[in-house]
């Protein structure tokens, strides 16, 4: 046998045995409950040890990419998180959203608040998750929840809903685990045009926007160290909108693609489906999404980003919904980041 092929088995036998030793190993930690343990204990001790890779800027976490309009189990509905070295706040809170809140490792317990756009349930529904998660993980006062006329009614209900499973966590923890008087939310009203949240870094600016019939419905713009980001809410494509995000680094809007909308709407309509109503209805107070690459280049937006997706899209229709756009414009999905450090006109993009 030439000497090649010899050490071509040799080598072949070698793996062979690599892989059953490897084999073998597997089968003690799955099967055997000391090997079990240990492999957890580790693997826990690694997840809860874990420090925030720090921060030189802002950052924006999309936490819930979808709106109500599909079902991908791998889209929470609307919620946007921007975090800085020294603030947490979240910018509305839509159904699954805390998972990613979870899976994003953020700081639940130094939350400044939270900022609702308005009240429709795909925008408020992880309200009580996130109270909950934050106040259990040691926030040091109750949980603000900042907006709109209408946010006192929003809140009243979900603490009084609430109220029960609050008087039950404190009697099973204790108060000084959970203090009582930290678990109710306060809501903070405002008219839209107002700074709603200030400190000496950071700032909060709503503005109105148009989601008929909902009055008033607000986009914010936030504003840390020289960077800005701005957060449209449900809105079509709105003059106070852009002349609010005028120059922001980053847009983080609301869109609809009628590509994707249309032929949904007509073969709902073929079936004789009712919801076909309701699609309809949708296109009066979503941005169509080919409007919004010219209208940001004019108001000198640094960067587009669409959150919020109706309908919400799947691997296929993803390119559906992007034809026709600039390659710059960025379609999210659940987890995508966008650091904006200081002194600098950077965004670095990480995808999920």
């Amino acid at each position: 046998m030439p000497r090649s092929s010899a050490r071509l088995k040799k080598l072949f036998y070698a793996v062979v045995a690599m892989a059953v030793l490897i084999g073998a190993a597997a089968a003690v930690v799955f099967n055997v409950p000391a090997a079990q343990d240990a492999v957890f204990k580790r693997a826990a001790t690694a997840v809860l040890g874990q420090t925030p890779e720090p921060l030189d800027g802002m950052r924006v976490i999309v936490c819930g990419s979808a709106s109500p309009l599909g079902r991908d189990p791998e889209r929470a509905e609307a919620c946007i998180a921007v975090v800085t070295a020294e603030h947490f706040l979240l910018f509305d809170v839509g159904a699954r959203s805390p998972l990613r809140m979870a899976q994003a490792r953020l700081p639940m317990a130094r939350i400044n608040g939270v900022f609702l756009t308005h009240f429709h349930s795909d925008h408020i529904a992880a309200l009580p998750d996130v109270n909950l998660a934050s106040w259990v993980q040691g926030r040091p006062a109750p949980l603000d929840v900042y907006g709109p006329p209408g946010v006192q009614s929003v809140v009243d209900g979900f603490n009084a809903a609430y109220g029960l499973d609050r008087g039950y966590r404190t009697a099973h923890h204790g108060a000084a685990r959970l203090p009582p008087e930290r678990g109710p939310m306060r809501a903070h009203p405002f008219d839209p045009g107002e700074v709603v949240w200030q400190d000496d870094l950071l700032t909060v600016t709503s503005f109105a926007v148009e989601h008929p019939p909902i009055e008033p419905a607000v986009g914010y713009r936030v504003d840390y160290r020289g960077r800005s980001v701005v957060i449209s809410g449900d809105t079509n494509a709105a003059d106070t909108l852009f002349v609010a995000a005028k120059d922001a680094d980053l847009l983080l809007h609301d869109a609809l693609s009628r590509t994707l909308l249309d032929p949904m709407i007509e073969a709902a309509t073929d079936l004789g489906l009712p919801v076909s109503g309701i699609m309809t209805d949708v296109i009066d107070y979503h941005a169509d999404v080919t409007l919004l690459p010219a209208r940001a280049a004019e108001a000198g937006i640094k960067r587009l980003a669409l959150y919020h997706l109706v309908p919400v899209p799947n691997a296929l229709t993803e390119r559906m919904f992007l034809r026709g756009l600039p390659n710059d414009v960025i379609l999210t999905r659940d987890l995508h980041t966008f650091d904006l450090p200081v002194g600098s006109s950077e965004i670095r993009i990480r995808e999920p």
